[in-house]
């Protein structure tokens, strides 16, 4: 039996030496199946549940201080810790869950959100559970990235766009609303997308491109690099191309040594170093235009 690879190799040897006698099929390099990678969810201890369950949209007054009528109001997409939580280790716990969820902590020391995250905090103290960053490789976009890659993109008012394993829309938010299709593996983060206000699928991005017939004038990707598994999901994204469509992706650096997409036109952008807290890795941007 010969190796897939050993095979191609063979055959482009021989194309060389007899053009009409190996058809181009086998000139191409062999697609590797993707691994199946299982995604976790990661629990939360009872007491950052309790923290979180008790947290409610922050207050402001309209009245100035002194006033011994002073109206308050609630502000629309905010929410503050209960008074009777001062546990420092928990709400620390507490604060890593609503930034992965898309809050910003303002100066006021209240948490801002670019949507109404009631229902997905409800969804998150009802499942105990958030997912894992490792094995949903949840690296949000860099807003300095995202906007990159939207402005590269090109995006006109016609055109469909995709965002596979899109997380919590960080290149969505930079893409017109209504023109965007995400797609997301995670029902919590699918949560999130559909508070902005997102057309989401949830399901598994490379499952899901192997039996969908949409096609997409333009796809912007940040996707999963553990384990390569950056290459099945630019793979997959590229079938999923219209005639002229541009498929905009933020790689690892290490993937401008290869070809990713033979056959596409290829533009490479970057390196871009530090850009993902937490993390030590260098990227760059594809940008690669089907016939």
């Amino acid at each position: 039996e010969v190796h897939p690879d050993m095979a191609w190799r063979l055959n482009c040897v021989l194309a060389q030496m007899y053009p009409a006698a190996i058809p181009s099929e086998f000139r191409q390099k062999p697609k590797r199946t993707p691994k199946d990678v299982q995604v976790i969810q990661r629990p939360l201890p009872f007491a950052v549940l309790g923290y979180l369950e008790r947290m409610k949209e922050d207050i402001e007054f309209n009245d100035p201080p002194g006033a011994w009528n002073r109206r308050a109001k609630r502000v629309p997409m905010t929410r503050a810790f209960s008074y009777a939580d001062k546990d420092k280790h928990t709400i620390n716990e507490a604060e890593r869950v609503l930034m992965s969820i898309g809050g910003v902590l303002t100066k006021e020391g209240c948490w801002q959100f670019d949507y109404e995250p009631g229902e997905v905090i409800r969804e998150i103290v009802c499942s105990g559970c958030i997912p894992d960053q490792k094995s949903h490789q949840f690296y949000p976009t860099p807003e300095r990235l995202a906007k990159i890659a939207a402005e590269l993109a090109g995006i006109l008012p016609h055109h469909s766009c995709l965002e596979p394993s899109a997380g919590t829309g960080g290149l969505s938010d930079f893409m017109p609303a209504d023109q965007t299709l995400c797609v997301e593996i995670s029902e919590l983060h699918c949560k999130v997308l559909d508070a902005k206000g997102y057309t989401t699928v949830c399901a598994d991005f490379i499952k899901w491109a192997g039996t969908t017939s949409k096609k997409f004038d333009r796809v912007v990707m940040n996707p999963p690099f553990d384990q390569g598994r950056w290459q099945a999901h630019v793979d997959a994204a590229s079938c999923l191309l219209k005639p002229n469509g541009k498929l905009v992706a933020i790689l690892p650096e290490s993937a401008r040594n290869k070809n990713p997409l033979p056959g596409l036109n290829c533009v490479w952008r970057g390196p871009y170093e530090n850009e993902f807290t937490g993390t030590g890795v260098s990227v760059v941007i594809l940008e690669a235009e089907s016939a």
